[in-house]
C-alpha cells in the first residue's frame, strides 16, 4: 500500500486582505470588499474570504465551521490534504469538504501534520479514506456529524447527517459481505462510525460498531482473509484495545465475555520491563496495560458484587486477583509520579508544547489509574460506604486532573474543537463527584467537570449536572453529627446513597437540551435486606427518572 507524502504545514499568518483599522479618536466602521466567490460563512459574516478550498483559511484560523462554496469550481485545491482522486473515491464537493473536516478533527495536530504518523489516526486514516470507498463514506458521515454538533449543538442535526451515515453503513455492509475490501479498511470504517455515534452520545450504538470492528479482525485472523498488512492490522488492534477502555469499560457498559481483547504483546512486554518508565511513551503504554488489566478484574468482580455482603471470606481466588491488581496499580502510580517529577525538572528550562502535552497525558493517566485502584479496593463490598476510606485518593485525582488541565492550557488550541478517542480526566473527576461523599471534594470535582469539554462519550457539562443532582439527592436526607457542624461523608447514610445511574440519549424541548437520568438504589437498603432479598434481580431495586436541563 502506497504511503502518503509528507504534508506541508498550513499557513496561519494573516493575509494582506485581513480586517484592519487605522488609529482614530472616533470609532470608524471598516468597509471590506467582499468576494463574490467566497465561502458561505464569510458571505454571511460579510467579510472577505481567501477562497481556499475546500475550507477557507480565514474560517480555519478563527475556529469557525466553514460552510463551503455554493458555486462549482474547477480550480485546483491548495489544501495540503487534497485527496488522491486519480486513485481514490470520487464524491461530490460537499462530501469532499466533510471528509476534509473529518481529517482535521481526527488525524491532524495543531500544525496540520498527521497525529502519530504510524498510528491509525495518522497516515493509515489519511490513506485509506482517500482510496477505499467504505472508509471515505464513514469519514464523510463523521464530518457531517461533527459539523452539525458545532453549528447548532442545541437543535437536532440536519437530516443530511444521517443520510451520509446511512449511506456509509450500507456501503460497509455491502463490502463486508462481498469481501472485496480488506479487513483493515472494514475495521477502520467501523471505528469511524463508532466515533460518529460517540459524537452523537449514543454509546450503545458506538459499542456495537466497536464489536463489529473486533469481529472483523478476529475473522481475518481465523481465515487469513485477504493480503492485508500485518503491521496495519496490529496497529488497528492496539487502537481497539484503547477504545475499549473508553467505551467498553466499567464506567459506561460491561464488556461481554465473548469480546475479550488481549493487550498487544509489545505493550505487555513494556509493562513487565524495568525500563518501561524511563521514556514517556513506554510508560504510557505500560500504564494503559495496567488500566486494562484492572478493568478486567473489576468486570469479573462485578458478577459477585451482590452475592455476599463481602466475598473476601468466600472466594480466595478473587482475593488473590484483587491483591495483584491493587499492587500493580500502586506500583505503576508510583513510577508515573517519579517520571512526572523528572520530566517536570527537565522541561522547566526548555519546555515545548509537545513536552507539556506529554506531561499532561501522564497526569491524566494517573487520574484514571487512581480511580481504577479505588474500584479494585472496593470490589469486594456492595456498600457505598466502602468508598469513604479513600479520601486521600479522591483528593489526588482532583490534584492530578488540575495539573493535567493546567498543562493543556499552555498548548496552542486547534482551530477545531478536539475530538479524542482517548480518555482523559473527565471520567475520573465524575467518579469523584458520584462516589466521594466529602462535600468539599465533591464540589471541587463538579466545578472542574464544568470546565471540561467532551472526551469521547464523556461530556463534562452533562456529567457535572448528573454529579450535582446526585449529591443534592443524598445531602437532602443527611443530618450533621451535631447542630451547626459541617456535613461530612459519614453523615450520608448508606440507605440514602445512590448506587447507580443510566443516561438516556439527549432529547430536545423548545430548543433546550434535556438529559433524562435513571437513578437506582437497593430496596430495601442493603443493611435491611440481606438474607431475604435477591439484589442480583431488578425486584430488589428502586428506579426513578429525573430530567436535567443542560
Amino acid at each position: 500500500m502506497e504511503a502518503l507524502p509528507n504534508h506541508p504545514q498550513l499557513s496561519t499568518s494573516p493575509r494582506s486582505g485581513s480586517d484592519s483599522s487605522a488609529p482614530s479618536s472616533k470609532r470608524a466602521r471598516v468597509v471590506v470588499s467582499q468576494s463574490k466567490r467566497g465561502c458561505v460563512t464569510c458571505k454571511a459574516r460579510r467579510v472577505k474570504c481567501d477562497e481556499q478550498k475546500p475550507l477557507c483559511r480565514r474560517c480555519f484560523r478563527a475556529g469557525r465551521l466553514c460552510g463551503g462554496y455554493t458555486h462549482a469550481t474547477k480550480s485546483a485545491w491548495s489544501s495540503a490534504l487534497r485527496p488522491a482522486l486519480k486513485i481514490g473515491v470520487p464524491v461530490d464537493n460537499h462530501a469532499e469538504r466533510l471528509s476534509y473536516l473529518a481529517a482535521h478533527v481526527l488525524s491532524l495536530d495543531n500544525s496540520g501534520h498527521p497525529l502519530q504518523g504510524d498510528g491509525v489516526w495518522g497516515r493509515i486514516f489519511l490513506q485509506l479514506s482517500s482510496q477505499v470507498e467504505c472508509v471515505k463514506a464513514a469519514a464523510v458521515a463523521f464530518g457531517a456529524a461533527y459539523e452539525s454538533s458545532q453549528i447548532n449543538p442545541i437543535a437536532k442535526g440536519p437530516c443530511f447527517t444521517w443520510r451520509y451515515y446511512g449511506s456509509a453503513l450500507a456501503r460497509l455492509r455491502a463490502d463486508f459481505h462481498s469481501q472485496t475490501v480488506g479487513p483493515e479498511s472494514l475495521a477502520l470504517a467501523s471505528m469511524i462510525l463508532a466515533c460518529v455515534e460517540i459524537l452523537s452520545q449514543h454509546e450503545q450504538n458506538a459499542f456495537t460498531h466497536f464489536l463489529g470492528a473486533v469481529q472483523i479482525l478476529t475473522k481475518s485472523e481465523q481465515h487469513r482473509w485477504g493480503a492485508s498488512s500485518a503491521d496495519i492490522l496490529s496497529t488497528l488492534k492496539d487502537t481497539l484495545v484503547r477504545m475499549n477502555l473508553l467505551i467498553g469499560s466499567y464506567g459506561l457498559s460491561q464488556t461481554p465475555q465473548l469480546m475479550y481483547l488481549e493487550f498487544p504483546e509489545a505493550a505487555a512486554e513494556a509493562a513487565a520491563g524495568d525500563d518501561a518508565f524511563r521514556e514517556p511513551e513506554l510508560a504510557i503504554d505500560a500504564a494503559m496495560h495496567c488500566l486494562y488489566r484492572s478493568y478486567q478484574f473489576i468486570q469479573s468482580a462485578t458478577q459477585l458484587r451482590y452475592a455476599y455482603p463481602s466475598w473476601k471470606e468466600h472466594n480466595p481466588i478473587m482475593c488473590k486477583g484483587q491483591s495483584d491488581a491493587a499492587t500493580q496499580c500502586r506500583s505503576v502510580l508510583d513510577s508515573l509520579a517519579a517520571l512526572a517529577t523528572r520530566l517536570q525538572a527537565r522541561y522547566s528550562s526548555a519546555s515545548t508544547l509537545r513536552d507539556s502535552e506529554t506531561l499532561a497525558e501522564i497526569y491524566a493517566i494517573r487520574t484514571q489509574l487512581t480511580a481504577a485502584l479505588i474500584f479494585v479496593l472496593c470490589a469486594h463490598s456492595p456498600y457505598e460506604t466502602a468508598y469513604d476510606d479513600h479520601h486521600d485518593r479522591f483528593r489526588s485525582i482532583i490534584s492530578d486532573a488540575a495539573a493535567s488541565a493546567r498543562l493543556r492550557r499552555r498548548t496552542k488550541p486547534n482551530a477545531f474543537k478536539r475530538f479524542s478517542t482517548r480518555s482523559g480526566i473527565v471520567s475520573p473527576l465524575f467518579i469523584v463527584s458520584i462516589k466521594c461523599r466529602d462535600p468539599e471534594l465533591r464540589a471541587l470535582a463538579t466545578t472542574a467537570l464544568n470546565e471540561q469539554s467532551r472526551e469521547g462519550p464523556a461530556d463534562g457539562r452533562i456529567l457535572a449536572a448528573i454529579g450535582a443532582r446526585l449529591a443534592a439527592l443524598e445531602i437532602s436526607a443527611s443530618v450533621p453529627s451535631s447542630p451547626g457542624a459541617l456535613l461530612g461523608a459519614c453523615n450520608v447514610a448508606e440507605g440514602q446513597r445512590v448506587h447507580g445511574y443510566t443516561v438516556l440519549p439527549p432529547r430536545f424541548n423548545q430548543g433546550r437540551r434535556i438529559v433524562d437520568i435513571i437513578f437506582s438504589r437497593p430496596n430495601p437498603p442493603l443493611v435491611q435486606g440481606w438474607g431475604h432479598v435477591d439484589y442480583s434481580c431488578q425486584d430488589g431495586w428502586i428506579y426513578w427518572s429525573e430530567p436535567i436541563d443542560i
